[in-house]
């Protein structure tokens, strides 16, 4: 069995430009080259008091990454915070990484005293919703889950 923990993302960390990468080519909808989303991680390791970005390793090595960020990229909503950028790699997928990622936010969000967490996804509705979260469809059709 594979071996996953996940661990804060520390400024300077080597992972950061790992997880800068893997943003910039999973999440084509932010527009980021791997210099903002390089900018955009080490902002979040270097001032964790507005958000915080995760990497999971199997067996020590990285293999996903996800964040817990006050707002999401659109529309801008009145809730807060959100669980953002869950991205584990495809040899990886199905083995607990991702589950764990959530986990962990999920307990970041708990330590900051929040009391709801809510999440955009397209096609990930099952997953999060065996790991207890709750769905709501949106207007626009996409799926808000809180848990």
């Amino acid at each position: 069995m594979t071996n996953i923990q996940t661990f804060i993302l520390k400024s300077g960390a080597p992972e950061l430009a790992m997880c800068a990468h893997w943003r910039a080519d999973a999440f084509s909808v932010l527009q980021a080259s791997f210099e903002q989303e390089m900018r955009s991680m080490e902002l979040f390791a270097s001032d964790q008091s507005r958000g915080i970005a995760l990497v999971a390793k199997a067996d020590g090595e990285p293999v996903g990454t996800c964040l817990l960020v006050e707002s999401e990229i659109e529309p801008n909503h009145d809730v807060s915070p959100w669980l953002a950028g869950l991205f584990v790699l495809p040899e990886h997928r199905r083995k607990g990484a991702g589950a764990a990622l959530v986990r962990a936010i999920e307990h970041q969000a708990r330590q900051r005293e929040f009391s709801r967490l809510y999440l955009y996804t397209t096609d990930a509705v099952g997953f999060h919703e065996r790991l207890g979260w709750r769905c709501e469809i949106a207007q626009t059709g996409r799926a808000s889950i809180r848990h």
